[in-house]
């Protein structure tokens, strides 16, 4: 709390010509760390060097704030060195924490990969050779291959590896500790097809193992992730409900813009949104504002809900949408995205592109 606070005492800051820096996420998604460290030089070897600061910034939530802390204080109260600091994974970072919630595990990976990135750098500054150490830089390499979560950049090397060494065993579980697969849903399938693929060996093939029911019956082919599981909608159900047209795209200038993924015409339910679109034109004030609760009620909320946020309507005034964040999003320093490239952007591409959304 006193990081979130930004008291005295916390890390939250930058070092001065630090000795090794590194970053991960990206503000599109909602989350983004910078890391940073200053070390003890050792005269005779860098291998030495101690960690005697760590400090960092954070756009994101509460969360992400705390475990970005206690990675801090964890790599101090060690006196680690920079090689040392790489065991660290974001098991420690929860377990320091004493928990975090499931949809904020990802919160941790964050840490931890800044963590590997900042490593790195001090290693290339202090001429190590982590190669002739054995040790190669994963999130380097997996920055390439296959896109499968468009939304937060996720690609398949490195949800393969996030998979094992998390030991996640479905798709929600995926979401809640790399965000993969929490934003327009499209790429649930293939997640699972990943899962699948990495846990079908001979034992969970046969029902031995520990996996879900769920994942167990995919691997052997009784269940595909186009048909019905339980209470959980499907591929195709989750990919005509999400699907709010819209993604988030850099400008050369470095700023975000929200850009159609794709033009109504070419999209498999342009009919249904034309449909909808017209019915808000024709639609009374108190009509409107029903269509406007069933589009946030059924596609922004519970992508929302998945993060352990919410939102509730206070009003609606003509094509003026005042909401009020509840949950995980209240003070989340994502909050302005969220509704600017979720909540708004849904309801512009459903109903009236001339609807804004203001937070009360």
């Amino acid at each position: 709390m006193d990081a979130v606070q930004g008291k005295s005492g916390a890390h939250v800051g930058e070092i001065e010509n630090p000795d090794g820096v590194g970053e991960h996420g990206s503000v599109a998604c909602g989350d983004a760390l910078k890391f940073m460290f200053r070390v003890q030089k050792d005269d005779s070897d860098p291998l030495k060097d101690k960690i005697v600061e760590a400090k960092f910034l954070t756009f994101g939530c509460t969360s992400a704030i705390a475990a970005s802390e206690a990675l801090c204080r964890i790599i101090e109260e060690k006196a680690l060195t920079p090689i040392e600091a790489l065991k660290i994974t974001n098991q420690d970072i929860v377990e320091y924490l004493e928990g975090l919630p499931t949809q904020k595990i990802h919160c941790s990976v964050m840490g931890a990969e800044a963590l590997e990135t900042a490593v790195f750098d001090w290693a290339a500054k202090r001429g190590v050779d982590m190669e002739a150490l054995g040790i190669r830089q994963l999130n380097n390499d997996e920055h390439e291959g296959r896109l499968i979560c468009s939304c937060f950049g996720i690609t398949e090397p490195y949800l393969r590896r996030k998979i094992k060494e998390l030991n996640l065993k479905t798709v929600d579980e995926v979401t809640g500790a790399i965000k993969a697969g929490g934003a327009c849903g499209t790429c649930r399938g293939e997640i699972q097809d990943v899962i699948n693929e990495i846990w079908s060996t001979a034992s969970c093939a046969t029902g031995t193992c520990d996996l879900p029911e769920e994942t167990k019956k995919a691997i052997e082919g009784v269940l595909t992730v186009d048909e019905p599981k339980k209470e959980e909608p499907s591929k195709r159900e989750r990919a005509s409900s999400f699907v709010p047209l819209a993604t988030v795209a850099q400008k050369a200038d470095g700023t975000y813009e929200n850009r159609p993924a794709l033009a109504p015409e070419e999209t498999p339910d342009a009919a249904l949104l034309a449909k909808s679109r017209a019915e808000y034109a024709d639609a009374s004030p108190y009509k409107r504002a029903k269509l406007i609760e069933k589009v946030l009620e059924e596609v922004a909320r519970p992508i929302m809900q998945r993060d352990g946020g919410d939102l509730e309507i206070v009003d609606v005034k003509d094509n003026l949408v005042y909401v009020s964040l509840v949950g995980a999003c209240e003070d989340c320093d994502s909050a302005t995205l969220t509704l600017e490239m979720l909540v708004e952007t849904v309801l512009q591409d459903r109903l009236d592109p001339n609807i804004k959304v203001v937070q009360i």
